[in-house]
């Protein structure tokens, strides 16, 4: 049910994301902004949460909110990647539309493999590379497909890429520090 909910989360996400990004009514051309504030309101509830579970420890149950700056230079490498992969992934979302914005950021699969090799030293068997494989061929077809329709926006695709490698460094450096 949790997954469910998050999908649903994520998703609802990606489309006010691009609304907000690409609504000829609002038009808002900030993506920068749209991300900041989005860390912004993600802090706030956190802090709210913490406060709240002190408050009310039988009803809300969250981790206490410290800041230590030994632990924040720390990870500054993952809150850099993670700012990163919500700024790629709005940048792409501006100049792309949502169903190859999925195609855009379908090479995280591929960037988790390389990475997890480069950074962590772990190998990867001979399946999961051809699969890695089939991964980039589909990816090379979406963005075949996209320039044959008309709408291909190479901006959108380099933005879907460096959001793809944020998202496979973050799951990284998530599982380093944790």
């Amino acid at each position: 049910m949790l997954v469910l909910y998050f999908r649903a989360c994520s998703i609802g996400l990606v489309f006010l994301n691009k609304y907000l990004l690409s609504s000829t009514d609002l038009k808002l051309n900030a993506p920068l902004f749209v991300t900041w504030f989005q860390c912004v309101v993600t802090v706030a509830l956190c802090f709210s949460l913490s406060f709240l579970s002190q408050k009310l420890p039988h009803t809300v149950t969250f981790p206490r909110m410290t800041l230590d700056m030994k632990i924040s230079r720390e990870l500054l490498p993952l809150s850099v990647v993670f700012v990163g992969m919500i700024a790629f992934n709005n940048l792409c979302l501006k100049y792309v539309g949502v169903s190859f914005y999925y195609v855009g950021r379908s090479l995280t699969t591929v960037f988790n493999v390389v990475c997890t090799y480069l950074i962590l030293g772990q190998r990867t068997s001979a399946r999961a590379i051809i699969c890695c494989l089939v991964i980039v061929a589909g990816f090379l077809m979406g963005v075949d497909q996209e320039d044959a329709s008309g709408t291909l926006s190479v901006l959108g695709v380099i933005y879907g890429v460096l959001a793809s490698l944020c998202v496979a460094l973050n799951a990284i450096y998530t599982q380093r520090y944790a």
